[in-house]
């Protein structure tokens, strides 16, 4: 059990260092941008397509860590088959879609995003599975509290 809890723990501040670098690099991509440009020649298109991606994108993903870090928190508390854990694995599917829809036409401006299209959209369709199988779970759990 101690290793089960040890790993939630990691997780939960990977998670947090995640969107502690998130937080960073909304307020340094400009710069970030302007170094990748001494090694890569971006036109302005391509610049602008990378950097409303980003910005795009970057309200999904910290939307998706914030219920991460929730997930994370209430299965640290033991809290693991509840309605609201698939509430927030079904927020973080939703995330992942919205990141998808919104890099596919930056993608024909900048084409590796296309990398990121297709694993967001992989990973939309795994998380969807994880959704309804933890959905599944939380049923028969509560068909079970029912249960004398």
């Amino acid at each position: 059990m101690k290793e089960k809890m040890t790993s939630v723990t990691v997780t939960l501040w990977a998670n947090r260092l995640v969107a502690l670098l998130l937080a960073l690099l909304l307020f340094t991509l400009p710069m970030l941008l302007d170094w990748y440009c001494q090694y890569r020649v971006l036109t302005d298109l391509e610049r602008t397509a990378l950097t409303a991606a980003f910005y795009g994108c970057s309200v999904f993903v910290g939307l998706a860590l914030w219920n991460m870090d929730c997930l994370l928190r209430a299965i640290a508390d033991a809290q693991v088959f509840v309605r609201e854990n698939v509430r927030r694995i079904g927020v973080v599917r939703w995330c992942c879609v919205a990141t998808c829809l919104i890099c596919i036409p930056a993608a024909f401006c900048y084409y590796p995003l296309v990398f990121l299209v297709i694993i967001m959209g992989f990973l939309s369709l795994v998380v969807s599975v994880v959704c309804r199988v933890m959905d599944a779970a939380v049923t028969i759990r509560e068909e079970n509290d029912l249960t004398v």
